[in-house]
């Protein structure tokens, strides 16, 4: 289930963390600007009753096809918006994105996106924290045919210079297609943080993680062509939300605890008086 943009902004503020940019894709926001190279959608668009952002990949961005020979290089295959963000110290990074059962294939369409975080003050000090999802095959990612294709939910750990380095983390006992699922980065001061769903899959040790420079939204082109010749896919993103994570003071965490503490004892006697309240005194 999509959770409401309010909501998402609530829950983003509620551990010390402010808001640097929230984006529900009710229309799209000029400071999306094409990383490397454009795909055939980056689009505001009606879903489910509301507004979501749509990337779509076609025939028309795969290798074969764009202008030789500046963009023929796989690195041109990724493909999406980015916009700056500016967060100095730790950060969260989190979106939605509706996983459809139509990529739970291990035969049709091959499908890749995820959620990029750059970290840093410039492109030369920082780190990438990439989470996202696929259905190709870990060991042979380019063929459809491939006999260890499954869905997975998967991150990213390496560098552009070594691009191997993704990781599966699976599905949760609960994941279920045509869904909406929230994919989250965040930078503790020591190590990258991966949370689906609000659990955390994956923790990352790094020491270059702290700021956030730029957020990306990517989908892969992987030039693959079905029996009408397309190469067509598209996935849907919402809520892409940017936070400063400004650590609380100590006094502060105890103050909250012991408010906590207030607040359900108070509740405890209000439930023990309306409990011995007959229902005649109602």
């Amino acid at each position: 289930m999509k959770v409401s943009s309010l909501l998402m902004i609530m829950i983003s503020f509620s551990c010390g963390a402010h808001a640097q940019f929230s984006d529900t894709f009710d229309t799209l926001n000029p400071a999306w600007v094409t990383d490397r190279y454009a795909p055939a959608g980056f689009q505001s668009v009606p879903f489910l009753g509301g507004q979501s952002l749509q990337i779509t990949i076609d025939q028309s961005g795969s290798s074969a096809n764009r202008p030789a020979p500046t963009y023929t290089a796989s690195f041109f295959n990724t493909q999406g918006d980015q916009r700056p963000v500016g967060i100095v110290g730790g950060w969260s990074l989190s979106a939605q994105v509706y996983v459809s059962s139509a990529f739970d294939t291990t035969t049709g369409q091959l499908v890749q996106t995820n959620l990029w975080a750059e970290t840093g003050s410039s492109s030369a000090n920082g780190e990438y924290a990439i989470m996202g999802f696929t259905n190709a095959s870990p060991t042979n990612p380019l063929n459809p045919n491939a006999s260890d294709r499954a869905f997975t939910f998967e991150i990213f750990d390496g560098t552009p210079a070594n691009p191997t380095s993704w990781f599966d983390v699976g599905l949760q006992s609960d994941f279920a297609f045509n869904a909406w699922h929230t994919l989250e980065e965040t930078y503790t001061g020591t190590a990258f943080e991966y949370l689906l769903d609000g659990v955390v899959v994956d923790t990352v040790p790094d020491s270059n993680g702290e700021g956030l420079q730029t957020a990306f939204l990517e989908a892969y082109n992987f030039g693959q062509t079905d029996a009408n010749g397309l190469n067509n896919y598209s996935v849907e993103w919402d809520n892409a939300i940017a936070t400063a994570v400004i650590p609380e003071p100590k006094g502060f965490a105890l103050a909250l605890g012991l408010t906590s503490l207030g607040l359900a004892w108070t509740q405890r006697r209000l439930l023990t008086r309306i409990a011995r309240i007959s229902p005649a005194q109602l």
